[in-house]
């Protein structure tokens, strides 16, 4: 089995996320906080965009953002999410050495 991304189209987009229309969808990609994959020729989404749809309706309906606080937003979820990954590589460094280098690493750790 390969991790083949799976692509949808628009349509699936719509249908897969139920308050989404045709002008909010056209209105992220305006702001670019969706930024769609271009399959030679056909706009597609990815499951990642489909979250970041679903967390864009939330910001909408709940807190009326608008595009610039939803671009600023979005930029510092990616920041975190970029975050966690460089930390989650770091334990996997850290946890790959002896005890003693670990315990070092780990008394010099504010707390």
């Amino acid at each position: 089995m390969t991790d083949q991304p799976v692509f949808l189209s628009e349509e699936e987009t719509l249908a897969a996320v139920t308050r989404l229309d045709h002008a909010l969808l056209a209105r992220f990609v305006r702001a670019e906080v969706i930024r769609p994959a271009d399959t030679g020729g056909r706009v597609v989404y990815r499951q990642v965009d489909i979250a970041r749809i679903e967390l864009l309706c939330d910001l909408c309906d709940d807190f009326d953002m608008n595009d610039d606080a939803l671009g600023i937003v979005m930029g510092l979820v990616d920041q975190l999410h970029g975050t966690r990954g460089d930390l989650r590589a770091l334990m996997r460094a850290l946890a790959a050495e002896e005890e003693d280098v670990r315990s070092r690493i780990m008394g010099r750790l504010d707390r």
